[in-house]
């Protein structure tokens, strides 16, 4: 939810006024109480707990992943906001079972014999086993950080996991249920699958590799091998971002990998938006190599367009191909579209593109119209897709309104839709939500609230040429959506006072040139927004104590004098600009020295620290890509906080103390 700056500074000097009456009477409680304020107990966030008396968020549904079982009676159901797994009966298509997993449910796996499902728990950070017949809690046991994607291999002795917020896969011995390894993955991996000849797991990515922020963005795939237990590649799939669910072809047709992704022009200033072409979506298709014991495997990446001239399938999430190979199906999250390709004219396109132009595919809109054969209008926020075994039919997800569309792939139509039985009447905070996945507000498409904040609130991650009085200055780094609330004002320059004025009509006016939302649909996605909480922090131990590194970062960040004893100014103190009575926010404008020859402001909002160790890159664009580069590399006259006297292992817990807020 980006917007474009404006001069007006009146309302920040009053603020700033205000805050410097704050700051001082911080600095007197603080000087009296020692280090004691603020206590970690109450100042942070332990992990959720497994479910007690939890009651889910207005008791919705939202369906995000799905199996088919192996005879194509049973479609397993997990719904993320009610945490429940549900049983489809195809034949009624009605729900028939139902049963509470862990807090927060993502995925869903199936083992290879049909008899077991698992599912993984982002909010417990947990597996749940369950027996595909009776319906049955069979065991649960522990994954890594925000477990998303998983899949068995084919012995069905090991789970492979896909933790979001530690940035790794989890490799769990299904006999014993325990965690055996973990393997670095790239930035934010979300999505797993396991090859169809069982030697390889692929692990998607949703973020791309933290590099400078004026470099295209870079995504990874992450290569397993099942034998050896160890990546064997990570391939590049460059210029795109937010790679989704993982597709594969029989090897009899091409064995091809396709993967949903969006390709951002963020580099643009953002008046592109208005003649389009300012994000693209498409598909990786990733020719993988034979298999072999004898070094490093070679792919063939190569990427497509799925929107068409003149509009555009917001949010690719989604993909599956049918068992016959005939039909791959892809969800556009944000258009509420399902588009229906022709494998077989898909690899045509790429065969009959010479190698040296196959480069120039990523950048044309007149691809899509040569293998995309339907476009088929779904329910609110298609997120999954699956087929049945027959390849009769394909079901479809959609989070935002509680059911699946089934999908007559003969007849190339909707042929029914499931209602998986939510509540009857929208909350507020529905409509909000339902609002924040729509792209149908954005110009041609192009873009939904969640398109640059997917994940539900995350920030992408990326540096934006926002529209400014000088196009193609002031780029700024998108920022997180989660925890907000309190900490107004809003964008980099601090210009909006409060999300009305964020999301209304300068969103309408600068972002999605259109008409944008109502009155009613503003106060409804700002309800939405100020709703978004924090994940479990994994750096924090679930009694909210700190380690021997924390509390002595903590006494760095709260100190008053130097490592010579020198008195430091107050300004140049941590807490004066991150006070914990505001979220770690002085809710002002600061000048810390980051500005650029490229801006033409040099102050900036104050951000809030709270999951501070969740948001690279760092600084208003992007330029530091840990928290240690913001003192190592970019605070030389030690404005933003007196630093230049701290040794590498003082820094060192510094780092640590931030990364528990």
């Amino acid at each position: 939810m980006k917007a474009g700056f404006r001069s007006e500074t009146g309302g920040n000097r009053y603020r700033a006024g205000v805050w410097q009456r704050v700051v001082a009477l911080s600095l007197v409680v603080i000087a009296a109480v020692g280090w004691q304020l603020p206590a970690a107990s109450t100042t942070h966030q332990a992990p959720w707990p497994d479910h007690g008396n939890y009651i889910p968020r207005d008791a919705y549904l939202s369906p995000v992943a799905m199996v088919v079982s192996r005879d194509g009676r049973r479609l397993y159901v997990v719904c993320e906001d009610s945490d429940l797994l549900l049983a489809v009966d195809t034949q009624t298509r009605q729900v028939v079972q139902r049963i509470r997993v862990g807090r927060t449910p993502k995925a869903i796996a199936v083992s290879p014999d049909g008899k077991t499902l698992y599912i993984s728990n982002e909010g417990s950070n947990n597996i749940t086993e369950i027996d595909a017949e009776s319906f049955r809690i069979l065991r649960r046991f522990s994954a890594g950080w925000g477990p998303v994607g998983l899949a068995t291999d084919h012995s069905g002795r090991f789970l492979y996991v896909a933790n979001t917020l530690g940035n790794d896969v989890s490799l769990i011995d299904l006999t014993s249920g325990q965690e055996i390894k973990r393997v670095e993955a790239g930035h934010y991996p979300e999505y797993v699958m396991c090859s169809r000849d069982g030697s390889r797991v692929y692990v998607a990515n949703l973020l791309v590799r933290l590099a400078p922020p004026d470099q295209p963005p870079v995504s990874e795939l992450t290569v397993i091998d099942t034998r050896s237990q160890m990546v064997t590649a990570r391939l590049d799939i460059p210029g795109v971002i937010q790679m989704r669910h993982i597709a594969e072809l029989p090897a009899a047709d091409g064995g091809l990998l396709l993967i949903p992704f969006m390709r951002p022009k963020n580099l643009n200033p953002l008046v592109q938006i208005q003649q389009g072409w300012y994000l693209t979506h498409g598909l990786a298709v990733i020719r993988p190599s034979a298999s072999s014991a004898d070094g490093p495997q070679d792919y063939e990446v190569n990427e497509v367009l799925l929107d068409d001239v003149d509009h555009y399938y917001a949010d690719g999430f989604g993909v599956a191909v049918s068992p016959n190979a005939r039909l791959a199906l892809v969800t556009a999250s944000g258009a509420d579209v399902v588009a229906v390709l022709d494998t077989a004219k898909l690899r045509r396109l790429l065969l009959r593109t010479p190698v040296s132009q196959r480069q120039e595919l990523p950048d044309r809109l007149d691809s899509a119209i040569r293998f995309v054969i339907r476009r088929l209008k779904t329910g609110r926020n298609p997120t999954d897709v699956v087929v049945s075994p027959d390849s009769r039919f394909a079901y479809i997800a959609n989070r935002m309104d509680d059911t699946i569309s089934v999908v007559d792939t003969a007849r190339m139509q909707i042929a029914s839709t499931i209602d998986l039985g939510g509540p009857r009447e929208i909350s507020r905070l529905r409509r909000g939500e339902q609002l924040f996945f729509d792209a149908s507000h954005c110009f041609q498409g192009q873009m939904a609230c969640a398109t640059c904040h997917p994940h539900e609130g995350l920030s992408d991650g990326l540096a934006w040429s926002l529209e400014t009085p000088q196009l193609g200055r002031d780029v700024v780094e998108n920022r997180t959506l989660f925890g907000i609330d309190g900490t107004s004002p809003f964008k980099w320059n601090g210009n909006n006072p409060n999300l009305q004025t964020q999301d209304g009509p300068r969103t309408a006016m600068y972002i999605f040139r259109s008409q944008g939302f109502s009155s009613r649909q503003v106060d409804d996605l700002v309800a939405y927004l100020l709703s978004l909480r924090l994940p479990p922090n994994p750096h924090l131990a679930p009694d909210g104590h700190l380690t021997q590194a924390q509390e002595r970062g903590k006494a760095i960040f709260f100190r008053s004098r130097t490592n010579f004893g020198s008195l430091i100014p107050p300004r140049e103190r941590c807490y004066y600009c991150h006070a914990p009575f505001t979220h770690y926010t002085s809710r002002v404008q600061m000048d810390v020295g980051t500005a650029t020859p490229y801006d033409t402001i040099h102050a900036f909002d104050v951000p809030q620290l709270e999951g501070a160790a969740m948001k690279p890159p760092y600084l208003h664009n992007g330029e530091a890509l840990t928290l240690e580069e913001i003192w190592t590399e970019f605070n030389p006259n030690n404005q933003h906080g007196f630093t230049s006297d701290l040794r590498k292992d003082e820094l060192n817990d510094l780092v640590e103390y931030l990364k528990t807020l």
